[in-house]
């Protein structure tokens, strides 16, 4: 079941490259992107994404907790940079990051 569960977070998450999650009415809904650059309420917490035009193009429901923790979790490590350093013949140090 965990599989199944990360699977789908990784095909949720992965079609969405330019959506981000968007809280409201207590929700975060993974909103935004072609096909989903605007959206309305639907009844209970469904929210219908919109195109650009406003034609209703999908249903979402809010993302889970372990959704939006993935989707956080994929955000840290994009923002992970690294440092390398090394002494210099004068017994300074040069560091890069990239």
């Amino acid at each position: 079941m965990k599989i199944l569960t990360l699977a789908l977070v990784i095909i949720f998450l992965g079609g969405c490259a330019s959506a981000m999650p968007n809280f409201y009415n207590g929700h975060y809904y993974m909103a935004g992107g072609k096909g989903c650059s605007n959206w309305r309420p639907l009844s209970g917490d469904r929210m219908m994404c919109q195109d650009d035009e406003r034609n209703d193009t999908w249903a979402i429901s809010p993302m889970t907790d372990q959704q939006l923790q993935m989707y956080r979790h994929n955000q840290q490590i994009n923002k992970t940079t690294n440092t390398n350093c090394y002494r210099t013949y004068g017994g300074g140090m040069n560091c890069t990051t990239y």
